[in-house]
């Protein structure tokens, strides 16, 4: 197959490919400097196969990286620029990375990472300058089997795996994606996702594919992003509810910019209150379930059913099944709760370099995601828990989902957050941390009075800590590993 970027430069040069800082890079520019840096790195002696590491902001040259790559071969890895150095050592480690790619702002964290496995390091800043001096590398024919990244699954529980995801993985979901979301020439994608984050990487080479313009954000600010979707006219943007919720906040009184035709939501729940929100601001939003070892994508409920549906995440993607599976393994009728299971050409390869998971995780061409979901009536998904974080005390199934939209019933409480603590007698303890709205009060045991009314016994919090804010990742989600330590302190209600 064609070299994507190099096929939108030959159709289309004076097209807009890239924004960012204040700045416009056309199909045409955005080639040029793909292929310089192309030659550089070929210059530093790296070959098709080999890993190339990213630990860089939304910044152009992280484009112009993810294209270069692609040219040579080169496997990209891009790291959480999050991380402590320790945690990114053992993602360079994984990968056997050749290079680590760092900017200045980066660097410190970039070299203390890479110096145990003497990986090198350069900075973005000091490749841009070298390469405009090169003449490009010219475009190679580019295989869909070919491994395009390896990025490591959001490490909520247990270590990080680096899935494997090729050029046909982003292929055909950027097809699934575009069948669903439709697609305009005139389309301008917003992307406040970091790059290192698959949703990220996706609108990247999607608006490649497709011809269109994507638009770099460094960092979410809500203020900042309405103004890049007004002053750049953003049909699409992507973003994790918790930013969509400061978003709306952010002028609540103002309408939201009529260029958007989308507003594609993903990688947590999203809550029937936030669509409520969103439909009185008259924001078409649509809602997703997508993973990393599924490329992004796959299922989407668009407007309006997602304001009609609240909770429910929509059909497969076209070429996508998805199943519910029960304990045995087998297909779950309509309504049951089950594992979701995704078969289709988005499905990663596998998981760098760790056989074991990648057996558990794909089997008879099925990727078992471990989260819990059914499908209703209507073919509908609806994602319920991860099943990594169902708790199990004194031989029942208790899912976090339930017993924290229990606790947010109650008018005081603004965010909860249940996990399951080690209990010598029961396996496990329900604790929960819980975020009471601004103004409001209600104490421990007021509340789980309150509970009682909704939850059987055995689902019943055992320990309950009020805190000003839940722990999250990088990509937004809340993390459940840091709630476990900090509800761990407590030896009792607080």
């Amino acid at each position: 197959m064609q070299d994507w970027l190099s096929a939108q430069a030959a159709a289309q040069p004076d097209r807009p490919a890239l924004i960012a800082d204040e700045r416009v890079w056309t199909y045409a520019e955005l080639e040029s400097l793909a292929g310089c840096w192309a030659a550089f790195l070929s210059a530093q002696g790296l070959a098709a196969g080999r890993v190339v590491a990213a630990l860089l902001p939304n910044r152009v040259e992280y484009v112009f990286l993810i294209h270069a790559l692609a040219r040579l071969g080169i496997t990209l890895s891009p790291l959480n620029t999050r991380l402590t150095p320790h945690e990114l050592g053992d993602q360079l480690q994984q990968v056997n990375a050749a290079l680590l790619i760092a900017c200045e702002e980066t660097e410190t964290a970039a070299r203390r990472a890479a110096e145990p496995m003497g990986t090198r390091v350069l900075l973005a800043e000091a490749v841009a300058h070298q390469a405009e001096r090169l003449p490009p590398t010219p475009p190679q024919e580019l295989a869909l089997t070919a491994t395009q990244a390896i990025l490591f699954t959001s490490g909520t529980s247990g270590r990080p795996k680096g899935a494997r995801l090729s050029f046909g993985n982003h292929f055909w979901s950027a097809t699934a994606s575009a069948f669903r979301l439709g697609i305009l020439p005139s389309d301008r994608w917003l992307c406040p996702l970091p790059l290192y984050h698959v949703g990220g990487l996706a609108i990247v080479l999607r608006s490649c594919l497709y011809g269109t313009a994507a638009i770099l954000q460094e960092g979410f600010e809500p203020g900042r992003t309405l103004e890049l979707i007004e002053r750049h006219r953003a049909s699409l943007v992507s973003l994790v509810p918790t930013m969509l919720h400061r978003m709306l906040g952010a002028h609540p009184e103002h309408s939201l910019p009529e260029s958007i035709r989308l507003a594609l939501l993903g990688g947590a729940a999203t809550s029937p209150e936030l669509m409520q929100t969103a439909e009185q601001r008259n924001l078409p939003a649509a809602v997703s379930y997508g993973l990393t070892e599924a490329c992004s994508q796959v299922a989407t409920l668009l407007a309006p059913a997602s304001y009609r549906k609240p909770g429910s995440v929509g059909r497969p993607l076209v070429f996508t099944e998805v199943q519910i599976r029960d304990v045995e393994d087998r297909p779950a009728p309509p309504g049951v709760y089950g594992e979701i299971v995704v078969r289709g050409p988005t499905v990663m390869q596998g998981y760098h370099n760790d056989p074991q998971a990648t057996v558990q995780a794909l089997r008879a061409g099925w990727l078992h995601t471990g989260d819990i979901g059914y499908l209703d009536d209507e073919g509908d998904l609806w994602l319920v828990q991860r099943r990594s974080d169902l708790i199990v005390s004194g031989g029942e199934n208790i899912y976090p989902a339930e017993v924290e939209a229990a606790l947010k019933a109650h008018p005081a409480v603004a965010e909860a957050c249940v996990v399951g603590l080690p209990s010598a007698e029961w396996g496990q303890q329900v604790a929960a941390a819980v975020v009471l709205r601004p103004d409001l009060s209600v104490t421990p045991d007021e509340l789980l009075a309150f509970t009682r009314q909704r939850l059987a016994g055995y689902k019943q919090p055992r320990r309950l800590r009020l805190v000003a804010s839940l722990p999250q990742t990088a990509s937004g989600k809340i993390h459940r590993a840091a709630v476990v330590d900090l509800l761990a302190q407590s030896d009792h209600a607080d």
